[in-house]
């Protein structure tokens, strides 16, 4: 038990480190991941700023060029005004300039700074009559130059990005005209989800953002100099330009690629990765930012793999050393039955040897059996025949007599010359021959010795009846026995050998005639009914009947009624009839008397 914790222990331990090993390489690939994907999103969004800022930057220029425009500027320039139509087509112009460039607005001043037409002149807040000259992009226009400058509108406090150019008569420039684009574009083109940028201006100074909650903050600690000449430009409005971080410059800021930026409440601050790209036509700074907290689902993901790849290995572990365990415990195991198998083998070859002597004394014991009964059975049939002897020479000497008889009166007949009553005395011993002869075949059949067995042939019911009275013919007609038998409706084969079945009823009349002997009017039955696919034979009688005692003990060998008998006739009966898968049953008869029932398995018609 105590090993056991030992090694779950260890197994817990190994897993910790693993899951920890997991953890910190997956963090840094999935950061590295993370780094490149940002950098190559913000890289992407500044060309995409770039190209957007890069269709106005020179449209100032081209529209400054129109000749359309100088009427206007001459007059503000020389005080003479121009007539209302002329100022109401120059507003439209300016109009359908800005309608197709999709600019926010596009208007002219004069040199001293004040609008004298703009696209959005009928709007609540047309530039027309303002005056712009503080704004540093209409200071670059009237040196000569191109202009360009983020900052909030003055009125509108709307964000944009002001593209100017001067409007020159000859070589003289008599007027600037502003492009005024709306920043917007950025969020058209920015479609990263789960990433923050920024935009900031040169000093730090966020103007867009996708997080509203830092736009007009700085990212660096601005000077007071700088911040205070920014505020008054009122570039970004009435803002303090209150600082995200503490850092003094933006290298710094670029140097840590990970920083911890304020959000609004109650989201407090939040630590994210930080990519750095700067769009240097404009003098910006563009930042890619992305929670460190989104490589939380991948650390997850990764420590969940890791566990269940690691606990289906603790598994297969588990499971190859109790295999392995179990396996040596089964080869321990076998060693000791082999040496044991080894030991009984040689105790069962012993005993096999003593059971093989033992079976053959058994089969030499039923065999010495199986004659013994073999020769009761057939001493069974000579006692019957001692028994039938006095009717049986009574059946032989009748014939005898009366061939004698017809023979010395043939004798005397030959001397009278009568030959044809001669004829007729030889047809009549020859019959009486016939007769004499039938007697000592039976006799003979009867006699022969017969094997107890079930795989006999078959035996026809009728005949084995006749062949069995007959033999007893004498004792039946000596005792005045009326004797009944019932003819069969059809002819009856069962399977059971024919000398064995007459000898069973052979045996069953003789102690029917015992039976009858005190009854005044004796008489003794046969008959014979099918029940369902066996036949069954009664012999019956009118006797005195059987007690009780006697219908159970009646089939024990040497139980007898007679005085001479041996009392196996009807066990050996019984054991015949049980041989050839019959019954044989006793019972008295409700008129009186006995009945003993043979039934047998009726054999197929046309069987042997």
């Amino acid at each position: 038990m105590y090993q056991r914790k030992i090694y779950l222990i260890i197994i817990v331990i190994l897993g910790v480190l693993g899951a920890g090993v997991t953890a910190l390489l997956t963090y840094q690939q999935v950061e590295l991941h993370l780094r490149n994907k940002l950098a190559a999103n913000v890289g992407m969004l500044s060309t995409k700023v770039d190209a957007q800022l890069d269709r106005f930057s020179q449209l100032p220029t081209i529209l400054a060029d129109d000749p359309r425009l100088l009427p206007l500027l001459r007059s503000a320039l020389n005080g003479k005004p121009l007539p209302e139509q002329s100022f109401q087509s120059i507003n439209q112009q300016l109009k359908s300039w800005a309608g197709h460039l999709k600019a926010e607005a596009i208007y002219l001043q004069a040199l001293d700074g004040l609008t004298l037409a703009s696209s959005n002149w009928l709007l609540d807040d047309s530039f027309v009559g303002q005056n712009f000259h503080y704004r540093p992009y209409f200071q670059q226009a009237k040196s000569g130059e191109k202009g360009h400058y983020f900052a909030l509108g003055a009125h509108s406090h709307k964000r944009g990005y002001y593209f100017s150019a001067p409007v020159k008569d000859g070589h003289h420039t008599i007027g600037v005209l502003t492009v005024k684009v709306d920043l917007s574009i950025i969020e058209d083109v920015w479609h990263f989800d789960g990433l923050e940028y920024v935009l900031s201006d040169n000093h730090g100074v966020i103007f867009y953002s996708s997080e509203t909650n830092w736009l007009y903050h700085s990212l660096i600690k601005l000077p007071e100099n700088i911040r205070d000449s920014i505020i008054q430009s009122r570039q970004y409005g009435q803002t303090e330009l209150t600082p995200l971080t503490q850092y003094p410059t933006l290298a710094s800021i670029t140097d840590h690629p990970i920083h911890n930026l304020p959000l609004p409440q109650p989201k407090g601050s939040k630590i994210f990765l930080l990519s750095h790209h700067q769009m240097a036509k404009n003098g910006w700074h563009l930042y890619g930012l992305v929670p460190q907290s989104a490589i939380i689902p991948y650390l997850l993901q990764a420590v969940m793999m890791f566990a269940a790849v690691y606990s289906l290995l603790c598994v297969a572990i588990h499971s190859w050393w109790q295999t392995y365990r179990a396996r040596q415990a089964l080869s321990r195991l076998n060693r000791g039955l082999e040496k044991k198998i080894a030991k009984r083998t040689d105790k069962l070859l012993t005993t096999n040897r003593e059971l093989k002597h033992l079976l053959e004394q058994y089969e030499r014991s039923q065999e010495e059996l199986k004659q013994t009964q073999t020769e009761l059975i057939q001493a069974a049939k000579l006692a019957t025949l001692g028994e039938l002897s006095a009717s049986i020479n009574h059946e032989i000497n009748q014939p005898l007599t009366a061939i004698r008889t017809y023979a010395e009166n043939s004798q005397k007949l030959l001397t009278k010359q009568r030959y044809e009553t001669v004829g007729i005395n030889l047809r009549e011993i020859t019959q009486l021959s016939v007769h004499t002869a039938g007697i000592i075949a039976r006799l003979k059949v009867f006699s022969r010795k017969s094997v107890l067995s079930p795989q006999t042939a078959c035996t026809d019911v009728t005949a084995a009846i006749h062949s069995a009275v007959s033999l007893l013919n004498t004792n039946i007609v000596n005792q005045g026995v009326t004797l009944k038998i019932e003819p069969l409706q059809q002819p009856t084969l069962i399977a059971i050998d024919r000398i064995q079945f007459e000898q069973v009823l052979i045996n069953l009349l003789t102690n029917s005639l015992h039976a009858v002997r005190s009854s005044r009017h004796p008489q003794i039955g046969i008959r014979g009914w099918r029940v369902e696919n066996q036949f069954a034979c009664q012999v019956w009688d009118n006797g005195a009947g059987l007690e009780q005692e006697q219908l159970a003990q009646i089939f024990e060998p040497f139980y007898t009624t007679k005085t001479d008998g041996l009392g196996l006739g009807l066990a050996i009966s019984r054991r015949l009839v049980h041989a050839h898968h019959g019954q044989l049953t006793a019972e008295n008869r409700p008129q009186g008397g006995a009945a003993f029932t043979l039934l047998f398995p009726i054999q197929p018609t046309g069987s042997q």
